[in-house]
């Protein structure tokens, strides 16, 4: 059950292809890529610019300063961003997503104009967490001392066509193997009452287990369906590109605006 609801993901093999093939590696004009995020939490909300990098180029993307960033709402609020660091923008003032309400981020770069819009939906109403020893896993653990599993409780309704984006922390740290992983679920494959589902991480004695939840749009369920699909790939030359990646921003920018609620729990192994 684990791995079907967290880990999915996976490793695609490079076909083996004795013709060949001349490939054109020209490289094309960089584009604008977009990580923005309102949630639920009173806090500053973040967007975060970069551009694509040349095709077989190393290295961390080149970020956006200067950019002009604002976020809208339905009800005629507007929430200016400010660069805290370079690519970095933070709303000049904390405030939180409210469910129904429907957000626009307006993003003006280096000449060009990009827009994203989304509702936010109604937050996820979750339980509790617990945690037990995996028994097979303390007899051999891949990481010295855990083999502890948390446990996840929750009740999922079934009138409304839900998807899920999860995080999962240890000690505060964000555990999905440095930005290569992804867990996200559609609710059909929750059936309603989650019962002690694990996380698809282990603990040690006295850490701090954290999860959060996001109840994210079906066009968010998309961008990270296809970015799964291209995260999970072996990289090769015959690997999807980013491009083909769902986008719900205009322009020809890359990359989602995430408006969705968001709930948390936590625990510490304490046995």
């Amino acid at each position: 059950m684990r791995n079907i609801i967290f880990a999915l993901l996976a490793l695609l093999s490079l076909l083996a292809c004795e013709k060949t093939i001349e490939l054109d590696v020209q490289q094309l004009e960089a584009i604008l890529i977009v990580e923005g995020r309102v949630s639920n939490q009173y806090q500053q909300q973040e967007v975060k610019l970069t551009k694509s990098r040349p095709f077989g180029s190393t290295g961390k993307a080149p970020t956006v300063s200067g950019a002009l960033v604002l976020v809208k709402d339905d009800a005629n609020h507007e929430f200016r961003f400010v660069e805290k660091e370079p690519g970095w923008y933070v709303s000049e003032q904390a405030f939180a997503g409210m469910s129904g309400r429907t957000y626009t981020l307006i993003i003006e770069a280096e000449g060009k104009s990009y827009q994203a819009t989304e509702k936010m939906n109604s937050i996820v109403t979750q339980d509790s967490l617990s945690y037990r020893i995996d028994e097979e896993e303390m007899k051999d653990p891949a990481d010295s001392a855990r083999f502890y599993e948390v446990l996840l409780y929750v009740k999922e309704p079934q009138e409304t066509e839900d998807y899920y984006l999860f995080n999962f922390y240890r000690n505060g740290k964000l555990e999905n193997d440095e930005g290569r992983t992804i867990y996200f679920s559609e609710d059909k494959l929750l059936n309603g009452r989650v019962d002690g589902l694990p996380f698809p991480i282990y603990y040690a004695r006295e850490d701090e287990a954290k999860i959060e939840i996001y109840n994210i749009s079906r066009n968010a369920f998309r961008f990270y369906s296809d970015l799964a699909a291209n995260l999970g790939n072996d990289g090769g030359m015959f690997s999807g590109q980013p491009a083909n990646v769902y986008t719900n921003l205009s322009g020809g920018a890359r990359g989602y605006f995430l408006v969705a609620p968001v709930a948390s729990a936590s625990l510490k192994v304490a046995r």
